[in-house]
C-alpha cells in the first residue's frame, strides 16, 4: 500500500452514486459504432493499427503515429526518442497523474517535481531546465502549452505535451502541431475515446514503428467487453447501480489509477494494442470533432448558467473546454469537496479526483525540487467530474452542481 506522508489525510475519496441517474459516457461505442468496430478489426492486426494511425496522421501531415499499449507507454516512447535515459532528467509537475511519473522512472531517468499554481501552472522558473525535457500535461484543463511551450524552449529545454485527457481533434492538435513537439494521447479508462485503451505517440518527424514489438492478440475478448459495456450502459438505473457497486474499486473513480496507486512503480510495457482496440479507437475518433464540438458547448453552458450562481466553488481558471472530456471545480476551502462529492453521489452523479500530490506519495518524495506549497494547498480543493453527459440533458447537470453548491453552503454557514 502507498505510504503517505503524516500530514496527508485528504486522500480519502467521495463515495459512489448509490443509484446513478447521469451516465457520463462521452464516446462509448453505439451500436452503429461497434458494427463498424467489428469490420475494421476482422482483418489482420496490422492492418487494423495501419487504419487508426492513418486516422491519426491525418491529423499530423509530415510526422509520425505510434500506437502502444497504453498512455504510459505512450509518453515513456516519447521520452526514449527525445533521449531520456539513465543520467537524463525529466521535469514535470508535482500536481500530476502517478503514470507520468512511471513513465519517466520506465526510461532510467530521474524526475524532478515542481510546484504547481490553478493561476500561473508549473513552477518551471524554480529549476534549472536547459538541457533537459519537460513534460506539459494539461493539468486543471489549462492550455499549458501556450503559457510555458515556448519560453521552455527559449531556456534550452525540450518539451513533451502530454494530452492524454484530451479529446484528439483537429482543434486541438492543430494548435500544438506548428511547435512539432511530441504530443502523447490516451484512449484509456476516463478518456473522451471512451476507455477503448491503447495509446499514440504523434511524433513530428517520420519514425519507425516497428520496435515496439507484436500487438496483443486477445481475440473477440475486447469486443465482447465492450457490447457488454455498451450492454450495462443501456440498461434500467437498478441495473447500473448494481454493476456499479459490484465493481467499484478503491480509490478513485479511475479503475487505471485505483489498480496503480497502491503499487510501487514499475516497468512500462512498449507493446501495440490488441486488433479491437485498435480498431474501436480508429472508429471512435472519426468522431473526435463532434465530441470536441459537444464539450465546448457543454462547458459554455455551464459556465454561462452556474459561473455567477456556484457560492462555494468556481470552475478552475483558464479552462479550456477542447482540452478534457470532464468538469473540474476548484473550491476555496479545503475539505469542502467532500461535502460537495457526497451531495453529488446522493444525486447519483460520481466524482473524484484526476491528479495527485506526487511529492506527497512516499515512492516520488525524493524527486521534490522546493516546498511545494502552492500545490500542496491547491490539491485538497479540486473535484472532478470525470466525463461530459452526452445524450443527456445538459441542465440536469446544471440543476444537481446547484443543488449540492446550496446544500454544501447551508451545511457549512
Amino acid at each position: 500500500m502507498t505510504e503517505l506522508a503524516p500530514e496527508t489525510a485528504d486522500l480519502r475519496y467521495p463515495p459512489p452514486p448509490g443509484c446513478p441517474q447521469l451516465v457520463l459516457h462521452p464516446s462509448r461505442l453505439t451500436l452503429g459504432a461497434l458494427a463498424a468496430t467489428a469490420v475494421a478489426g476482422w482483418g489482420p492486426t496490422t492492418s487494423a493499427r495501419r487504419r487508426l494511425c492513418a486516422t491519426l496522421l491525418a491529423e499530423t501531415p509530415n510526422g509520425s503515429a505510434v500506437l502502444t499499449q497504453s498512455g504510459r507507454a505512450a509518453l515513456r516512447y516519447a521520452l526514449q526518442r527525445c533521449g531520456a535515459g539513465p543520467g537524463a532528467r525529466v521535469v514535470l509537475s508535482t500536481f500530476n497523474c502517478p503514470a507520468v511519473a512511471d513513465a519517466v522512472l520506465a526510461t532510467g531517468a530521474t524526475p524532478v517535481l515542481v510546484d504547481f499554481d490553478p493561476d500561473s501552472g508549473p513552477a518551471f522558473g524554480d529549476v534549472d531546465v536547459e538541457d533537459t525535457l519537460v513534460v506539459l500535461t494539461n493539468g486543471l484543463s489549462r492550455d499549458e502549452w501556450a503559457q510555458h511551450g515556448r519560453w521552455l524552449s527559449r531556456r534550452g529545454a525540450t518539451p513533451i505535451l502530454d494530452l492524454a485527457q484530451a479529446i484528439p481533434s483537429t482543434t486541438l492538435i492543430s494548435q500544438y502541431l506548428p511547435a512539432g513537439v511530441p504530443i502523447v494521447l490516451s484512449f484509456g479508462v476516463g478518456k473522451p475515446l471512451g476507455g477503448v485503451g491503447g495509446g499514440a505517440a504523434l511524433l513530428c518527424a517520420a519514425d519507425p514503428a516497428d520496435d515496439l514489438g507484436p500487438a496483443e492478440t486477445t481475440g473477440g475478448a475486447q469486443l465482447l467487453a465492450a457490447v457488454t459495456q455498451r450492454w450495462i450502459e443501456s440498461s434500467p438505473g437498478p441495473v447500473r447501480a448494481a454493476v456499479a457497486r459490484r465493481s467499484q474499486r478503491r480509490p478513485g473513480w479511475s479503475p487505471s489509477k485505483a489498480a496503480h496507486l497502491p503499487q510501487r512503480c514499475g516497468d512500462v510495457p512498449l507493446r501495440g494494442p490488441g486488433r479491437w482496440q485498435t480498431a474501436a479507437a480508429a472508429v471512435l475518433l472519426r468522431d473526435a470533432e463532434r465530441l470536441s464540438a459537444s464539450a465546448r458547448h457543454t462547458h459554455r453552458t455551464l459556465l454561462a448558467e452556474l459561473g455567477p450562481r456556484l457560492r462555494c466553488a468556481r470552475f478552475v481558471p483558464g479552462a479550456q473546454p477542447c482540452l478534457s472530456g470532464g468538469v473540474e471545480l476548484l473550491f476555496t476551502e479545503r475539505g469542502h469537496r467532500h461535502l460537495f462529492a457526497a451531495r453529488l453521489a446522493a444525486l447519483g452523479i460520481q466524482t473524484g479526483w484526476n491528479h495527485y500530490p506526487l511529492h506527497k506519495l512516499a515512492q516520488y518524495q525524493r524527486f521534490a525540487s522546493g516546498q511545494m506549497q502552492r500545490a500542496e494547498q491547491l490539491w485538497t480543493r479540486v473535484l472532478t467530474i470525470p466525463k461530459l453527459p452526452q445524450r443527456r440533458p445538459v441542465d440536469r447537470l446544471v440543476d444537481a452542481l446547484l443543488t449540492a453548491d446550496a446544500a454544501l453552503a447551508q451545511e457549512v454557514r
